[in-house]
């Protein structure tokens, strides 16, 4: 084989890797920053900034369909980003304590820059955060 044809068999490898690996790294859509989501298909930057206030207006996303929720997300839509969604499990309660249900506890707030901070110490929240502090679901 030439020399021109290994360098643009490289060149292609090296061109589609990222794309190939990047379905097998899903997005948890609770955590993820605008810049992530608009990297998605379908998601420029008034989707993901439509995405991001739906989160920090209702809470941490309940399942991936609740996306059609968002302005800008229809069926279609949700079917294309559902493989590279994904929300971060919650631990099941069915097996433990209620003394271990309550130290599992996370609850959330937003700062004035509008920044959601999590924490399981809510006694430890700055008294200007404790009005908007929730227990997350």
């Amino acid at each position: 084989m030439s020399s021109f044809f290994r360098f643009i068999l490289i060149f292609i490898l090296i061109l589609f890797i990222p794309f190939y690996s990047f379905p097998f790294n899903k997005i948890d859509i609770n955590q993820a920053t605008a810049e992530e989501l608009e990297k998605l298909p379908g998601i420029g930057p008034k989707i993901a900034k439509n995405i991001i206030e739906y989160r920090e207006k209702n809470g941490p996303f309940k399942s991936i369909e609740e996306l059609l929720k968002v302005k800008g997300v229809g069926p279609k839509k949700l079917e294309q980003l559902k493989k590279y969604l994904k929300i971060k499990e919650n631990i099941s309660s069915s097996n433990i304590s209620k003394e271990q249900e309550k130290s599992l506890e996370i609850y959330y707030y937003k700062d004035e820059k509008g920044i959601i901070h999590y924490t399981q110490f809510p006694e430890t929240v700055a008294e200007k955060y404790k009005n908007s502090l929730k227990k997350l679901e």
